[in-house]
């Protein structure tokens, strides 16, 4: 599998060196310092287009029009990863800030807009795509309960997961030994309020291995799956790419 990493924070040390993401991945990792840089990247991988589309319902035919995304002429990609898109979108709220160093108001609209449009690219792009974000404890007084929350800038946090497949949750284990164990909860409750699984097929707790995720979307024959995953620094987010065959 084609693999395209994109290191937004500097963390691919969890998986090696550059070049054991370049054996690992079939590519090599790219880091960018920019929003930009990031959707000139989107640009140069995938396009757009407006398809004409006959559906029928009974005897009667529908003429629709929908728009589709694909991977340019050339282009051999079957997985990208977002590692964080916590910073990424950081990036963009630091271009929106400019030399005052702070946000507006109409910036706030201005930025969600900008997300929920990259992110629908991202729903819509005929390959998977992991995106990794940090967590953060939502006190949530009215049910009695700590929430983890995307940790993403504005109220895209709130919506977040309606744009993926699968939300994992990264959790560590530690038995009576001290053996850490890392896991992802896949299933939602009032702590882990975005966990969800379209398949639902992963147990509500598993060990965090892609293989297991990739063999269903072969097996539903899908394009691809969007996943999110959110946790804590030192969880498991990046190191569980070692397991992407």
């Amino acid at each position: 599998m084609k693999t395209l990493y994109l290191d937004f924070e500097n963390g691919y040390k969890s998986l090696g060196s550059k070049d054991d993401i370049s054996k690992l991945f079939s590519y090599p990792v790219l880091q960018y310092e920019s929003w930009h840089d990031f959707k000139v990247l989107l640009g140069k991988l995938f396009m757009k287009s407006t398809v004409k589309e006959e559906v029928k319902l009974g005897s009667i035919e529908i003429s629709q029009e929908v728009i589709k995304w694909k991977k340019k002429d050339g282009i051999e990609l079957d997985c990208m990863v977002l590692d964080t898109m916590t910073e990424l979108v950081k990036k963009y709220q630091r271009e929106l800030a400019g030399p005052q160093k702070k946000l507006q108001l109409q910036d706030w609209g201005k930025m969600k807009l900008e997300l929920d449009t990259c992110l629908a690219i991202i729903n819509a792009i005929p390959i998977t795509v992991i995106c990794n974000v940090h967590g953060k404890l939502k006190d949530d007084s009215e049910n009695n309960v700590l929430k983890v929350m995307p940790n993403i800038e504005g109220s895209t946090k709130e919506d977040l997961g309606k744009w993926f497949d699968f939300v994992l949750y990264t959790k560590v284990i530690k038995d009576a030994k001290g053996k850490r164990s890392y896991v992802w909860v896949t299933a939602r409750d009032e702590k882990y309020c975005h966990a969800k699984d379209r398949s639902q097929e992963l147990p509500d707790e598993m060990p965090q291995d892609y293989s297991v995720i990739m063999n269903i979307i072969k097996e539903r024959g899908w394009e691809g799956a969007k996943i999110l995953i959110i946790g804590d620094p030192g969880s498991g987010k990046t190191l569980s790419l070692k397991t992407l065959k």
